[in-house]
């Protein structure tokens, strides 16, 4: 990656040097050298951690910008996207054909052996497209040796694979909502204690999904009932008598309501605020582009 070797043998120092010394009875004893690794807790872990995975990745650019595997394209306008990772979770993206599986499996064995993290192949799983023959299914499952079919999972707290009806696909949230809802008692809250519960938690609850995903309006109908049914219930499994409509409910403080949040309006902001933010990334980089090209002129 381009670093000094003045820099790196810091950095194997700082592996190569560790030892312990464990204490019995206030006592300590002699001194334990491990074989590799640095102590728990240290700093410098997680940033060693991200430079081995930047080896991987690196495999995997290379592998792409040779044709070897391509990745996933959710529209002809979009990049492909060949791998996406969040800590030692890892997904991996290519076209359900036997010899770009082998390149990948092949590339995260090689840096199984180098980095010394191997994969746990009782906890993977691979997941296909609904067009790809059996058959072809069970030769990659081979190539790769994982068996385990996915897609009915979740992933980061979110379903792995979105398809048929989306009502039914985030009916967790619905579900999770309520299960938070039935623990609070409604008869030993005040109307104040109520707004803070509503506010805080929830109409929080649903905030990770709906920065992902735009909910169907069934499910955001659902969760409005539930906290309406919450702010008017005055004992358990009672809905309670609805005296105002739950729109006039949300509207701001200065106008009469509440202001609580209307779901469906949220959902749109939190993902305009994602839109928002590829397209700003966009612009910056169209930026950068210009002024190296305008330098390039003036220099010339």
């Amino acid at each position: 990656m381009g670093f000094d070797q003045k820099w790196v043998g810091w950095i194997m120092q700082c592996i190569t040097s560790i030892s312990y010394r464990i204490l019995i009875n206030g006592d300590p004893k002699r001194r334990i050298r491990p074989t590799r690794g640095i102590r728990q807790g240290d700093p410098i872990s997680p940033y060693l951690f991200i430079l081995c995975t930047e080896a991987l990745i690196a495999q995997i650019k290379n592998a792409e910008k040779e044709g070897k595997i391509q990745g996933l394209r959710i529209s002809n306008a979009s990049p492909r996207v060949s791998h996406l990772l969040f800590a030692d979770d890892n997904l991996f993206f290519c076209r359900a054909d036997p010899h770009q599986c082998k390149k990948i499996i092949d590339i995260i064995r090689f840096y199984g052996e180098a980095s010394g993290q191997g994969i746990n192949f009782s906890k993977s799983s691979i997941m296909f497209g609904t067009e790809v023959p059996s058959h072809i299914r069970e030769k990659i499952k081979y190539i790769v040796g994982i068996s385990q079919e996915g897609g009915m999972g979740t992933y980061l707290g979110l379903p792995e694979k979105i398809h048929g009806s989306k009502a039914q696909v985030f009916t967790f949230v619905r579900d999770k909502l309520h299960k938070r809802v039935n623990l609070w008692t409604s008869k030993s809250l005040s109307k104040g204690g109520k707004e803070v519960l509503i506010k805080s938690v929830a109409q929080a609850i649903s905030t990770y999904v709906m920065s992902c995903f735009l909910l169907p309006k069934a499910i955001c109908s659902k969760l409005s009932s539930a906290i309406a049914d919450f702010w008017w219930s005055n004992k358990a499994d009672s809905k309670g008598l609805h005296w105002i409509s739950w729109e006039q409910m949300c509207t701001q403080l200065s106008e009469g309501g509440l202001g609580f949040r209307t779901l469906e309006e949220f959902n749109l902001a939190l993902l305009a605020k994602q839109l928002w933010r590829l397209l700003d990334i966009q612009i910056l980089s169209l930026v950068e582009f210009l002024k190296e090209d305008t330098l390039d002129i003036v220099a010339h």
